[in-house]
């Protein structure tokens, strides 16, 4: 009995998914993931990201830069963007502890 009404549960469950998300070839879309995709930038957020200087310091010299100063070994370096421009975060290895650092991505 119980195989059954999993059975029917899981029979209701597939009827009613293409009220959701349509067949599209081979593929299944959905109208939300569409909307949300990868490239579906807004126009006013692709400008603004296009203005935005770039980084004239590479990502070695950043490190270099921020060992210099703090100590440590270098673990990771990462390019953000923040609302100062381009900047470099540099986590640094100094005597067991783990240290983030940020470094000017522009001279």
């Amino acid at each position: 009995m119980r195989l059954l009404a999993a059975a029917a549960c899981m029979t209701a469950l597939a009827v009613g998914a293409p009220a959701f998300a349509q067949l599209d070839g081979n593929a299944l879309r959905s109208p939300l993931a569409e909307s949300a995709g990868p490239g579906k930038q807004r126009p006013r957020e692709a400008a603004a990201r296009e203005s935005r200087p770039k980084p004239n310091v590479a990502p070695g010299e950043a490190a270099r830069r921020a060992s210099r100063e703090y100590g440590g070994r270098v673990l990771n370096v990462v390019l953000e963007d923040g609302p100062g421009g381009p900047y470099y975060r540099v986590k640094l290895l100094d005597g067991g502890r783990v240290r983030v650092v940020h470094v000017e991505a522009r001279h």
